[in-house]
């Protein structure tokens, strides 16, 4: 049996993805050899194995724009509203 190095997918710089290893969606900012390089909303970055990260699903892309409105608004010194009844 041989090993399948190549995703089934193809990615792209500005692509949201999740990161199996770290747990997070992210957008993918540039290619290193086998690696995919991330950024999150709050400045985060870092390097995943191609292998790690899959497109990311329509939630996990919302789940990452609600961060960026979120420290947006920290950064502001806008305290986020309270959600709930």
């Amino acid at each position: 049996m041989t090993k399948r190095t190549s995703t089934p997918f193809s990615l792209a710089v500005g692509m949201v993805v999740y990161d199996r290893h770290y747990d997070m969606p992210a957008t993918v900012t540039d290619f290193v050899g086998p690696f995919v390089c991330l950024t999150r909303p709050t400045g985060l970055t870092w390097r995943s194995h191609q292998g790690s990260v899959r497109p990311a699903t329509a939630y996990e892309r919302r789940q990452l724009r609600a961060i960026a409105r979120l420290h947006a608004q920290r950064q502001r010194g806008i305290a986020p509203t309270p959600s709930g009844g």
